[in-house]
């Protein structure tokens, strides 16, 4: 019943207080209306009693309110954009079954269609609950720190000395030292870079390719992408090293040698011996316990009260580095816009990219010197 009696009141506040407060007093305005001139009272909808199952949702609400007593990631309850997600299951549920699939009617032709659904979850009541949850909630978001440069140049200095240091530990070496200058050279999410083709890589890795009197890299990436349907394959060129001095061409070449070692020719280019793509959570642990021994020697690139395991991540730490860095050198915003793709899904209006399957060399090369400004200032 206390649950019960939280959704009712999140309910409550789905709408602005003056709003509330002008609907009454509109509303007594017009009964004054129909009594003072007309000496009757108005026929106004009656206000219940409500039929006795649920048909606003209620049982969802319930669960997502219970959901939200749990401990969270970052605080002592779990968060709104965690706990909607469950609205989300049960809508996908409802749909599916016999009821949800017969009653949905469709407006509209070809692709732009409007779906008309009796979902209890998309009731208008369900709609002010979460809009009223939402602004009692709040929301406490924790984007990935952006790895500066000085952070990601102590990074690959580290990773040099461990691999004269430590010849023992080269094969995870090879791995977290190419996955980083390919994230950072090519300002790609961490889940992008184990996209990597190593048969593409091969390919192009023997290749010598130059453009401008810049030697350069193609790292070929195979798999589904965001914003994207179905696999695609796309490549991506990256200077062998950039400005700051970061060796991108060094650890590609460290990583083809690995994985000839392995007699790997095909799959993932980051994958272990038995040919399995690596894990993210793997190699997030492997660059941020290095990452916290650059902080316990120097401060002055990662503060000392910084927690490095909370702040950074593999997911868009490198991406944010990359184009912060990128603005800070004046690389022009079309070029950045060209690498992340951001101009290409709005210049869709809405609808899909037509990407191409097999994105060939022959077919990209002609925009190579624009693909390359990006990483050659980094």
């Amino acid at each position: 019943m206390c649950v019960l009696r939280r959704c009712n009141l999140d309910a409550f506040w789905g709408r602005e207080p003056s709003t509330v407060v002008a609907n009454r007093r509109n509303l007594d305005h017009l009964i004054q209306l129909w009594d003072n001139l007309l000496d009757t009272t108005p026929a106004l909808p009656p206000l219940g009693p409500y039929p006795a199952y649920d048909n606003f949702g209620v049982t969802v609400a319930v669960g997502m309110l219970v959901k939200s007593l749990q401990p969270g990631k970052y605080a002592d309850h779990t968060q709104f954009e965690t706990m909607r997600k469950l609205r989300s299951a049960y809508s996908n549920l409802y749909h599916a079954s016999a009821l949800g699939s017969t009653t949905m009617m469709t407006l509209g032709r070809d692709t732009a269609k409007t779906f008309l659904s009796t979902c209890p979850s998309n009731s208008l009541w369900f709609e002010r609950f979460c809009r009223g949850c939402f602004k009692r909630m709040g929301q406490e978001t924790h984007q990935d720190l952006a790895l500066s440069i000085d952070v990601m140049l102590a990074l690959m200095n580290l990773l040099e000395t461990q691999w004269t240091a430590k010849p023992e530990q080269r094969e995870t070496l090879a791995f977290v030292g190419a996955f980083a200058v390919i994230a950072f050279a090519g300002s790609f999410r961490g889940n992008e870079v184990f996209h990597t083709d190593l048969h593409g890589l091969m390919k192009y890795h023997g290749m010598e390719l130059v453009e401008g009197g810049h030697s350069y890299v193609m790292i070929p990436l195979l798999g589904r992408f965001k914003n994207e349907d179905g696999e695609r394959y796309h490549l991506a060129p990256l200077a062998s090293e950039t400005a700051s001095g970061i060796k991108i061409g060094l650890w590609v070449d460290r990583l083809v040698a690995l994985k000839r070692t392995h007699l790997h020719s095909k799959g993932p280019a980051f994958s272990d011996r038995s040919g399995k793509k690596l894990s993210s959570t793997w190699m997030e642990v492997e660059i941020l316990d290095r990452l916290h021994q650059i902080q316990t020697v120097n401060h002055n690139i990662i503060p000392k009260d910084l927690n490095v395991f909370d702040e950074y991540g593999i997911s868009r730490s490198f991406r944010r580095g990359a184009t912060t860095h990128a603005r800070n050198q004046r690389v022009a915003e079309n070029d950045i816009n060209l690498i992340n793709r951001w101009r290409q899904i709005e210049g869709a209006q809405g609808r899909r990219p037509k990407l191409r399957m097999q994105d060939h060399y022959s077919e990209i090369r002609q925009m190579v010197p624009s693909l390359l400004r990006f990483s050659l200032a980094l």
